[in-house]
């Protein structure tokens, strides 16, 4: 029997069928999404000048990207 690690049950999460994605996405999928370092895509998305989503105060709170500007963005950058 073959058992996932913890890593794989935090990061892996199923929708059932027939559910869209979430509208926004956090810079730690983005970092799995484009193989980079999260620090990378504080930089990126920076540069880009993408907007943040910032969701709670301090330093504590989240921060999200509209999934539709990051495929737009990577759309963008394709050669």
């Amino acid at each position: 029997m073959k058992t996932r690690s913890k890593t794989e049950d935090r990061t892996t999460t199923r929708k059932p069928e027939g559910e869209l994605p979430s509208p926004y996405i956090s810079a730690k999928e983005l970092a799995q999404r484009w193989q980079c370092a999260r620090s990378s895509v504080d930089r990126i998305i920076r540069r880009a000048g993408l907007s943040r989503i910032c969701l709670g105060t301090g330093c504590r709170g989240m921060v999200r990207f509209l999934r539709e500007e990051v495929e737009r963005f990577e759309n963008s950058r394709l050669v």
